[in-house]
């Protein structure tokens, strides 16, 4: 997504580093809500939600690298402002953000969890085309469907997308 968007090589990697990343405060979650097979309930929702904060907070110490942390921070964010944790919207989503917010729904989608198979290729296309403006920044999500109309044997999930 960063390569197709123009980006440098450095910015591609940072970007790359960053989604590896992006979720590591989930380490702080407790198991039995991270892999519960049914529906989350309210508080269960909002435990998950700290993972944002926690991961920043985790990569904000790696001094050198302080792009880690507004990934793992800021990928929740909406472009329509409804996001989480700090209902940024649209430009002010940082945009290493925006790049990993699609690319992370796109990978969800596309694997198997707990409670669902991998969900099928046009059912993944028709849910960016939904959220393209709402959810995802429109220039990215027309990136991410472009990619997904290229890939006509649906073997980009295994492959790098950011």
């Amino acid at each position: 997504l960063a390569e197709m968007n123009g980006k440098s090589e450095k910015e591609c990697e940072e970007i790359y580093y960053t989604a590896l990343l992006h979720d590591v405060g989930k380490i702080g979650i407790p198991l039995t809500i991270l892999d519960k097979p049914g529906k989350l309930t309210n508080e269960e929702y909002a435990i998950i939600k700290d993972h944002t904060t926690k991961g920043a907070q985790i990569l904000s110490s790696i001094k050198e690298c302080p792009y880690l942390s507004v990934g793992a921070r800021s990928h929740h964010e909406r472009y329509d402002g409804y996001g989480y944790p700090d209902h940024l919207k649209g430009e002010d989503i940082p945009e290493s953000a925006r790049i990993i917010a699609v690319a992370d729904a796109y990978d969800a989608m596309t694997s198997r969890r707990s409670y669902r198979s991998a969900l099928p290729q046009e059912t993944v296309r028709s849910e960016i085309v939904r959220g393209r403006g709402l959810q995802f920044d429109p220039d990215f999500a027309d990136i991410m469907l472009q990619m997904i109309d290229e890939d006509v044997n649906y073997t980009m999930r295994d492959d790098r997308l950011v």
